[in-house]
């Protein structure tokens, strides 16, 4: 591999390699054609999507020496040269999350008014600009209302909904789209094949719809999983914590047979062997869509079973983080197989099955959580820990986050947990946990030092099978006993 980041090796040096956003290309090339390009450009998208590189590309457009007959930039000029490396001292990149306040605002309304250094043009770039606070926009407006002539802004953001009405007005916006799979297999591929790595295609193809359409996330997958100028898909579905999709089919099976106790035993299996419950939800969800999208093409149209079914395990994804993490899936599970109406005759509801495990599982180790001061405290981190997952810059680092759970806070140590040891090393790799602890301290204001630990696996009590499983259309009251059996408790009486 290269010495530098692979997404910053092959970031679009030119309109031509901006992928998956054909949209936005040709417009900005008709606009550089007909020398009518805006001075205020408001790009909004999913992360990893194009929107700082396209930024980039209209710099270059602007202050190229020499551009080509089909109004690309040259990439040849000392101009085109010193943007593509980070040097050009006229292009002036901001990062609104760390740079938000109307005193940073100001500071730039009072250098726009001098003229350019070196270049025919100033081009600012204000990423994440939806951080901004009320007073800061108000005092952007009036520089966006009328700008130097020599100025062009161009704002990017992944939250268009937090942007004042007025900003948005002052702009020409674009909306960057999500990559499909197949521009992002075909990305991949290139890449592999210049870098020489012997990369797998079912490799591939499960980076690419892991990112969920974020290309520099893929690029960053693949050079974090590459080893030894190789790429396998087992190495890739093993870190990734991809599920079999074996696994999955035999999942929904054992629920449309009403076989509550194998449903439940592969979710334990999941869980047992480290894999993250929230990615194993979403692969289930999204297998029902499909199967639920192919029924309704075909016309047998049984959509009302499907959404009930999606519904559920929706609700389920939305209550994984507890101290039991596959509870959630467990009591999913009861209720599309298990038995809907001796529920309601005998009133056992979620509240009782959950306080059922929780009284077989009093003797848990309890999470030990101290309080930095009044200010800080683990349930603030737990819950701006999205927020400070979505400013990591590096990939792979980004993408060992997604397992790590903070579960402790003692005096400045912040304990995290993961499943696996590779993304404990991952993240305590020097420069990671450096960039970690730096973010933690722009979002909450506080220093902490990050602890990773694995999470130890729990001794699971036996499940038995039940001698028969009745039909849903005809519930039996066993269902009672093989659900409780199932959990190992008794049922609790109010």
């Amino acid at each position: 591999m290269s010495d530098i980041s692979l997404y910053r090796k092959y970031r679009p040096h030119n309109f031509d390699n901006l992928v998956g956003q054909d949209h936005v290309k040709n417009t900005l090339i008709n606009a550089i054609k007909s020398d009518s390009i805006a001075h205020a450009y408001l790009f909004t998208g999913p992360r990893g999507t194009g929107k700082t590189s396209t930024a980039r590309l209209i710099a270059k457009a602007l202050i190229c020496n020499n551009l080509k007959d089909d109004y690309e930039p040259c990439d040849e000029c000392e101009f085109c040269k010193d943007i593509s490396s980070g040097r050009l001292i006229d292009l002036i990149e901001i990062d609104a999350a760390s740079n938000r306040g109307i005193d940073e605002v100001r500071d730039l309304k009072e250098k726009i008014k001098f003229a350019p250094s070196r270049a025919k043009y100033k081009v600012y770039i204000i990423d994440e600009v939806h951080m901004m606070t009320k007073e800061a926009f108000n005092a952007l407006l009036k520089t966006l209302e009328e700008p130097p002539a020599h100025a062009y802004f161009i704002l990017a953001t992944t939250e268009i909904h937090k942007i004042p009405d007025t900003i948005i007005s002052r702009c020409q916006r674009f909306d960057f789209k999500r990559i499909s799979e197949k521009c992002l297999m075909t990305r991949l591929s290139y890449i592999a094949q210049k870098e020489n790595v012997e990369a797998d295609a079912e490799a591939l193809a499960i980076i690419s719809h892991y990112v969920n359409g974020g290309l520099r996330d893929a690029i960053g997958i693949f050079e974090q999983l590459t080893s030894d100028k190789k790429l396998t898909h087992e190495h890739v579905k093993e870190i990734l914590a991809v599920t079999d999709n074996s696994l999955l089919e035999n999942l929904l099976d054992s629920l449309s047979k009403n076989e509550t106790s194998k449903a439940l035993k592969i979710v334990n299996d999941v869980y047992g062997q480290g894999s993250d419950l929230k990615q194993f939800t979403n692969e289930i969800i999204e297998l029902l869509r499909k199967k639920m999208l192919a029924n309704i093409s075909s016309n047998k149209i049984e959509a009302d079973k499907f959404l009930n079914i999606i519904e559920i395990f929706q609700e389920a994804q939305q209550n994984l983080e507890s101290s039991i993490p596959q509870l959630a899936l467990e009591i999913a599970i009861i209720k599309i197989s298990g038995p809907v109406e001796i529920v309601k005759k005998e009133q056992i509801t979620e509240e009782k099955i959950e306080k059922v495990v929780v009284k077989e599982n009093k003797n848990r180790e309890h999470k030990n959580i101290e309080e930095q001061s009044s200010d800080l405290s683990l349930e603030l981190i737990q819950e701006n820990w999205p927020r400070i997952t979505e400013r990591i810059k590096t990939p792979s680092l980004r993408i060992s986050l997604k397992s790590a759970l903070p579960v402790k806070l003692k005096d400045h140590d912040l304990i995290l947990e993961l499943s696996t040891k590779f993304h404990k090393d991952k993240i305590m790799e020097s420069e990671n946990r450096i960039e970690l602890e730096k973010t933690i301290k722009d979002v909450l204001k506080f220093s902490l030092k990050i602890i990773t630990e694995l999470k130890s696996l729990e001794i699971k009590p036996v499940v038995k099978e039940p001698h028969a499983t009745p039909s849903i259309t005809e519930p039996s009251e066993s269902h009672i006993d093989e659900a409780l059996e199932i959990f190992g408790g008794e049922l609790v009486e109010e």
